[in-house]
């Protein structure tokens, strides 16, 4: 039978507030006890009545409610998932009195996502109730979340790879077929092209990226920018790539180089990162935080 689970939602719109409904309703390992507030001035008199085992705020702005003295003050229990809009910064989204979890509202549509996220929070409390070996719910989450976010992390890098490498070689086949053609039909193909080359280029997946990473790497790439301003945006992937422990083949692949290349790469990188020979470049970024 479902374990029976309790959920407080904060939303001041009515469709976001039905999408987090439909996906909690195919949650098949609980059932849902919820209630639903549409002021943020309302959430903390309803945590005391109702006592959630997790908060799920997906208001326009989230960052008031926490900056909120309730939130501030008082000690939180119950963990908290946010779900942030574009505009706002996801490491904004915390207090020093709450467990807060962040996740992006832009990928709300990625159903299986956002149910592990629940999920993972759920085990995190059972695991504090079951063991005595976690101090606390706190460093659960800390030790837990990192580990999980870097899988999905794994996961996301390899599906978008996967996705470049598709139009790779839609755009291979397109050059085969470009020369039969009569001219209307090349122009055609060529904007084609054109479109393939501007997603596969496109800069938002690198930000799209790099709002996954720093989840668990927070500060990673701002303290390695500081410290080694040369260091280009392909360097940075690089990096970040090392820091997930992905092996010299996946790296090959994902940035689009041969393996003498990443040999080459490296060998650049350890000197703009002003490495010595023998220092391990691994060992390394694992210091930078």
């Amino acid at each position: 039978m479902p374990e029976k689970k309790s959920i407080l939602i904060g939303c001041d719109d009515t469709s976001v507030l039905t999408q987090v409904l439909n996906i909690l309703s195919v949650i098949a390992d609980f059932t849902f006890s919820i209630a639903a507030v549409s002021r943020a001035l309302d959430i903390y008199s309803t945590v005391q009545s109702f006592q959630p085992d997790l908060i799920i705020l997906c208001f326009r702005r989230n960052q008031p409610v926490i900056n909120d003295s309730h939130f501030n003050f008082n000690k939180i229990d119950t963990p908290i998932l946010c779900l942030t809009q574009n505009y706002e910064c996801e490491s904004t989204c915390w207090s020093k009195n709450c467990i807060i979890f962040a996740y992006p509202y832009k990928h709300i549509s990625n159903t299986d996502f956002l149910i592990y996220r629940i999920k993972s929070i759920f085990q995190l409390k059972k695991a504090e109730t079951n063991s005595d070996k976690v101090a606390s719910f706190a460093e659960a989450a800390l030790q837990n979340n990192n580990s999980s976010t870097t899988r999905e992390l794994s996961h996301y890098v390899m599906e978008l790879d996967q996705k470049v490498e598709i139009l790779q070689k839609v755009k291979t086949r397109i050059s085969y077929l470009y020369p039969n053609v009569n001219d209307a039909i090349r122009r055609e193909l060529m904007s084609i092209v054109n479109s393939i080359k501007t997603v596969a280029d496109d800069t938002k997946l690198w930000d799209d990226f790099k709002i996954y990473f720093e989840q668990s790497n927070p500060d990673f790439l701002l303290t390695l920018a500081k410290k080694h301003p040369s260091l280009s945006a392909k360097d940075l992937k690089y990096c970040c790539y090392i820091k997930m422990n992905m092996s010299n083949h996946d790296i090959t692949s994902l940035l689009g180089i041969n393996q003498d290349s990443v040999r080459t790469h490296k060998y650049r990188l350890k000197k703009k990162l002003t490495l010595e020979r023998e220092q391990d470049i691994i060992s390394y970024l694992r210091t930078v935080s």
